[in-house]
C-alpha cells in the first residue's frame, strides 16, 4: 500500500502532468493517434510482409478511407446544423462534431458553400483512393509473377 506522502506526490505530478494545454500541443498528440490508425489500417489493407511499393499504396488508401470517414462526418454534421437552425431538429443538444466546428469558426460560411467545399474535398480523396487501390492491385500482380509491360502491346 502506498503511504499518504506518496499518494500526495502523485496527485501533485499528475497535476502538472495532464497532458498537452495548448491548441498546437493537442493537435500533435491528435495527429499521433490518426498515424497510429493509418499505420493499422494499411497494415490490414497491404498485409505483414507488404513491400515497399505495396506499403505506399496501402498507406494511401488508408489515409483517404479514414478522410472519407471525416469528411462524412462533418457532411452529417452540417446537415445537423442545418436542422438546429431551422428547429427541425429532434435533440435539443447539438453533438460534439458541431460543437468542435462552431468552436473552430467553420459554422460561419453559409451550409451550401460548406458542403460544395466538402464534396470537392471528398471527390479528392475518393480520387485518390481509388487510384491507389487499383495501383496496389498491379503491384501485387507483378510480385505474384504475372506482371506484363503493357506498353509492348500497344
Amino acid at each position: 500500500m502506498a503511504s499518504d506522502r506518496k499518494i500526495a506526490a502523485n496527485r501533485r505530478n499528475s497535476r502538472r502532468s495532464s497532458g498537452p494545454r495548448t491548441v498546437a500541443g493537442k493537435l500533435t498528440v491528435s495527429r499521433t493517434g490518426i498515424a497510429a490508425e493509418v499505420d493499422r489500417l494499411a497494415t490490414a489493407i497491404g498485409g505483414e510482409n507488404a513491400d515497399a511499393a505495396q506499403r505506399e499504396q496501402a498507406l494511401i488508401i488508408a489515409e483517404s478511407e479514414l478522410t472519407l470517414l471525416r469528411v462524412r462526418a462533418v457532411r452529417t454534421s452540417i446537415f445537423e446544423q442545418m436542422l438546429v437552425a431551422t428547429g427541425a431538429a429532434d435533440t435539443q443538444e447539438p453533438s460534439a462534431q458541431l460543437l468542435r466546428r462552431r468552436h473552430a469558426g467553420v459554422i460561419g460560411r453559409p451550409p451550401l458553400e460548406q458542403l460544395r467545399r466538402l464534396e470537392r474535398y471528398g471527390r479528392r480523396a475518393f480520387s485518390k483512393r481509388q487510384a491507389a487501390i487499383r495501383k496496389l492491385v498491379d503491384v501485387q500482380h507483378c510480385t505474384i509473377g504475372s506482371c506484363i509491360d503493357k506498353t509492348n502491346y500497344f
